[in-house]
């Protein structure tokens, strides 16, 4: 997901809309007109980059950096500048601010998509470490991560199913057994009390 943040609405369109147009990889695309907005959206919605305008109404592209760079939750929030303050004031200031990349007006989009795909490598291994809420917009390792937890619980849940069921049978055969030792013995103790009864019969007849 990338949130783009610009106060000037015909550079938002443009940006968003060329985005939205790669179709590889495909990007979900949230837009923001302010600096406040940009960073509650940025809480909200743990993109994977911001493209920040510097100047902007309410918070500073910069000031919105900072945050999102003391932010633990955003540690995987690639930040890319995108202002109109020139080059060498650009280079100068945003990796103060703790931006990944940064672009300065005008530019082509070709250059975008260079700087997009350099900040997003550089994040990749943060994205699979930093857990992320699933259902909030935000796909990928936090997604993937829950699948993974619910495909690794299914064999346990089979295994002890199966040792459940292997005992509930070793009981029952248990149980089975020993009706069949009480039967043969109350046979045998019948058996004995006949042949008793036989022998006293033939003594008493003797006599």
């Amino acid at each position: 997901m990338v949130l783009v943040a610009d106060d000037e609405p015909t550079m938002l369109e443009l940006v968003t809309r060329h985005l939205r147009s790669i179709a590889q990889p495909r990007l979900e695309v949230i837009e923001a007109s302010d600096g406040d907005e940009a960073w509650r959206l940025a809480r909200e919605r743990l993109p994977d980059l911001v493209v920040l305008d510097v100047m902007m109404p309410g918070m500073s592209g910069w000031e919105v950096c900072r945050k999102i760079r003391q932010d633990a939750s955003l540690a995987h929030t690639g930040v890319l500048m995108l202002t109109g303050i020139g080059e060498s004031l650009n280079e100068a200031t945003s990796p103060l601010f703790g931006a990944d990349e940064y672009i300065d007006k005008p530019f082509d989009f070709e250059q975008l998509d260079e700087l997009i795909e350099r900040v997003l490598s550089k994040r990749a291994g943060q994205r699979e470490a930093v857990p992320r809420p699933v259902g909030n917009g935000v796909g990928g390792p936090a997604k993937a991560a829950v699948v993974a937890r619910s495909k690794s619980s299914r064999p346990a849940k089979k295994a002890k199913s199966a040792a459940a069921k292997a005992n509930r049978k070793q009981k029952g055969s248990a149980k089975a057994e020993k009706g069949r030792k009480t039967m043969a013995a109350k046979k045998g103790a019948k058996k004995g009390a006949k042949k008793g009864a036989k022998k006293g019969a033939k003594k008493a007849k003797k006599k």
